[in-house]
C-alpha cells in the first residue's frame, strides 16, 4: 500500500512513503493535499487494477483522515475523513423489494416472500414439478397484473355430433287406386269384406276417357282398394358436420413467480379470491397440497367427421280427402264417386274413372351420415386453492 503526499515546502521529516501491510497511525498534516489514493485489493472494487483510484481532492475542513481506506465510489467524506473498513456505501440496493425476481433488491438478507416487506401482496403456493402456477379468469378476461408471463386456453364439455347443411324440398302428394269390377250386381252387394272383384284398372287424378270395363259388356259395380300414397322430397344443400362447442371455457394467467419459500414452493402474487390461485400440468394429476382437483380440462380436439350427401324422407301425406270418380259414356264425370276401400254396385255404360280431390301435403326429413369422431385433445389438471 503507498500513499503519496504533497506538502508546502518539502516534505515532512524528510517522509517520502509508507510501506507496508497497514498504516497503524493517523498523520495530521495541515499543509498535505492527498494527490492519489490506492488500496490494491480493498473493498472488491477498488483493487490494484485502478479501478479505486480518485481525482485529486482536499477534505471540506482542509485535513483529511489517513486511515487507509475510501468508500468505495471512490469519495472522500464530506469532513474529510473516510473510514478504514473496506465496504462500500454504495451496494446496488433499493429501498423497495421486487417480490417476484428471485433477488434480495433491499440487501435485508430475506428474498421475495421471505421479507417481510412483500407479507401482503405475495403468498408461497405448492409447486410442484412440471406445474404451472397461476390465476384462472374468463376466457375473455384481461390477466391480472403478475399474471401475464402467458396463457393457456382451457375448455371442457366437447359437443357436435351429427351434420348440418341439408334441406329438402316436398313434392306434391299424388295417389292412385286399383279398381276391381264385379261380374254382376249380386256378387257386388254380397263383398262386405272388399276382397272380392277382378282387378281392371290402376288410375290417378288424370282421366283418359278409356272405360275401366275394358271390354267387359256386362257388369255388376266397382271396388275401389286402400288408395296408394305417392310422397317424396328433393334434396337441397351440402352436408357438413355440426361446429365443435365447448360448454365452458377458461383461462389460466402464468404467474412470473419467485424465491424465498420452501422447497417445493414458489412465490407469486396474493389474489383476493383464493379460488382463483391455481397450478395447471398436463394429463391427469394428483393434488396434493391443493384443496381442488379438475381433471377435465382440456386444450384443444382432432375432428375427423365427415357427413354423406343428402337425402331426404316423406312422411305425413295421406289420401284421406280423394275420392274415385266414376263416369259414364266415355265421359270422366258425374255418375258416381267411390271412396278408397269402398264400392258401387250398379251399371254405367263404358265408365270412364279417375280421382277427384286435395291429397294432404307431405313434410321432410333430411337424412345424412355421419363418420369420424370428435376428440379433445391436451387433457390438463388444475389443482386450486379452493
Amino acid at each position: 500500500m503507498t500513499l503519496h503526499l504533497a506538502c508546502k515546502g518539502g516534505y515532512p521529516g524528510g517522509m517520502t512513503n509508507f510501506r507496508g501491510p497497514a498504516i497503524a497511525a493517523l498523520v495530521s498534516l495541515s499543509a498535505c493535499s492527498v494527490q492519489e489514493r490506492n488500496f490494491a485489493g480493498a473493498g472488491g472494487s477498488g483493487g490494484g487494477d485502478g479501478a479505486g483510484t480518485t481525482e485529486p481532492s482536499s477534505a471540506s475542513a482542509g485535513t483529511s483522515a489517513s486511515t487507509g481506506t475510501s468508500a468505495s465510489a471512490g469519495t472522500s467524506a464530506s469532513a474529510g475523513t473516510s473510514a478504514m473498513t473496506g465496504t462500500s456505501t454504495t451496494t446496488g440496493c433499493t429501498q423497495v423489494e421486487d417480490c417476484f425476481n428471485g433477488g434480495d433488491d433491499d440487501c435485508d438478507d430475506a428474498v421475495d416472500c421471505a421479507d417481510s416487506d412483500c407479507a401482503e401482496g405475495a403468498v408461497c403456493l405448492t409447486a410442484p414439478t412440471n406445474f404451472e402456477l397461476g390465476v384462472v379468469v374468463d376466457a375473455t378476461e384481461p390477466c391480472p397484473d403478475g399474471f401475464t408471463a402467458k396463457e393457456t386456453l382451457l375448455f371442457r364439455g366437447l359437443s357436435g355430433s351429427g351434420c348440418e347443411g341439408c334441406g329438402c324440398t316436398p313434392n306434391p302428394t299424388d295417389c292412385a287406386a286399383d279398381l276391381y269390377l264385379y261380374a254382376d250386381e249380386s256378387q257386388c252387394e254380397a263383398d262386405e269384406a272388399g276382397t272380392r272383384g277382378t282387378l281392371a284398372k290402376r288410375v290417378g287424378f288424370t282421366c283418359d276417357s278409356k272405360p275401366i270395363n275394358n271390354g267387359f259388356v256386362d257388369w255388376g259395380g266397382v271396388r275401389a282398394g286402400l288408395f296408394d300414397v305417392i310422397q317424396s322430397c328433393t334434396a337441397t344443400g351440402t352436408a357438413i358436420p355440426a361446429p365443435a362447442t365447448w360448454k365452458e371455457s377458461r383461462k389460466l394467467c402464468h404467474a412470473t413467480a419467485g424465491a424465498g419459500c420452501r422447497a417445493g414452493e414458489a412465490c407469486v402474487p396474493r389474489q383476493a379470491s383464493p379460488a382463483t390461485q391455481c397450478a395447471l400440468v398436463s394429463g391427469s394429476a394428483t393434488c396434493s397440497g391443493y384443496a381442488r382437483r379438475e381433471s377435465d380440462w382440456f386444450r384443444g380436439y382432432n375432428d375427423t367427421r365427415t357427413c354423406s350427401s343428402c337425402s331426404c324422407t316423406a312422411s305425413g301425406g295421406d289420401c284421406n280427402y280423394v275420392r274415385v270418380e266414376l263416369g259414364n259414356d266415355y265421359s270422366c264425370f258425374d255418375h258416381a264417386q267411390i271412396s278408397q276401400g269402398g264400392r258401387y254396385c250398379g251399371y254405367a255404360y263404358s265408365p270412364p274413372a279417375h280421382l277427384v280431390g286435395t291429397p294432404t301435403s307431405s313434410t321432410c326429413t333430411a337424412r345424412t351420415n355421419l363418420s369420424g369422431s370428435l376428440d379433445p385433445t391436451g387433457q390438463s389438471t388444475l389443482c386450486c386453492v379452493e
